[in-house]
């Protein structure tokens, strides 16, 4: 139980994405990313929850058990708790060593991550073509490339030529 709490913290922290819980939306826009994020938020604080609910009953169950035992077996239950101890730590090292061998193989891998998509960028055809004589520097070219409904930051009074005479 310690150790799927444990695992579950370490992947919500991380911000990375067991497959069990994986979650399906359709769409690959920023609304759907988001969802899938959210839910996948949820879905492991909802299980984080459960497992500590789980985590207490069962601790409440063990209690009255080694309890049971401790009065049933007088003397030699403190050498049977060590070594059932013992065994536990043994069997725990085990555990949280596959534990942390699928927190590595999420980090390198991460099959949820959208940005894995991302890696090959389609070249487009440039926006702007250029059919004046005018030459513009790479501030101009990039500013119109961004398109017609851009907004320029700054103060439009610096663009007015007040030299000119209009005829």
């Amino acid at each position: 139980m310690n150790t799927a709490i444990w695992f579950n913290q370490i992947c919500k922290t991380k911000q990375l994405t067991p497959k069990y819980f994986s979650i399906k939306i359709n769409g690959n826009n920023r609304q759907s990313r988001n969802a899938r994020i959210a839910a996948t938020r949820y879905r492991i604080n909802q299980e984080i929850k459960f497992l500590y609910c789980k985590q207490r009953k069962l601790n409440e169950l063990l209690y009255k058990i080694q309890l049971e035992c401790a009065k049933y077996w007088n003397v030699t239950w403190q050498y049977i708790q060590t070594t059932t101890d013992a065994q536990l730590d043994k069997m725990m090292d085990s555990i949280y060593h596959n534990l942390n061998k699928k927190l590595d193989a999420l980090q390198k891998h991460e099959p949820h991550n959208d940005n894995n998509k991302r890696a090959t960028k389609h070249t487009f055809h440039t926006r702007l073509v250029n059919l004046t004589h005018i030459k513009f520097n790479d501030d101009e070219i990039n500013t119109l490339n961004l398109g017609f409904e851009y907004a320029i930051d700054e103060n439009p009074k610096q663009f007015i030529i007040r030299d000119r005479k209009c005829y």
